[in-house]
């Protein structure tokens, strides 16, 4: 299992999201984010937009490459602006990180 982890433009987090639900995932979060880096370091990234989406996934290490595939074919996401997406692995988590993911899933299944 890996943890992939995503920071796109808000206005394509739900795109993102349905493609990466059409595979078998345990977990699935959304989080807004605000980008507070500084201009360099988002023109090194090609995040123009300051109103980004965290996605946190849980998913199986084989869907990895397929997820990724379907970003760039559905999305262009390896052209510039499109995001960050990276993955890793769920032991690599500290405990702090998996009680706030934890306590996310508790959050949305309440609702």
């Amino acid at each position: 299992m890996k943890l992939m982890i995503l920071i796109v433009p808000r206005n394509e987090s739900e795109q993102v999201a349905k493609i990466i639900s059409d595979k078998k995932i345990d977990f699935q979060t959304t989080v807004p984010a605000h980008g507070t880096a500084p201009t360099e370091i988002l023109e090194y990234l090609s995040l123009g937009d300051v109103e980004m989406d965290l996605l946190f996934s849980v998913i199986d290490d084989h869907d990895v490459l397929d997820i990724f595939k379907k970003l760039d074919e559905e999305l262009g996401f390896l052209n510039s602006g499109h995001g960050v997406a990276f993955t890793v692995e769920i032991d690599a988590l500290t405990k702090l990180g998996y009680q706030y993911l934890y306590h996310q899933l508790e959050t949305q299944e309440e609702k």
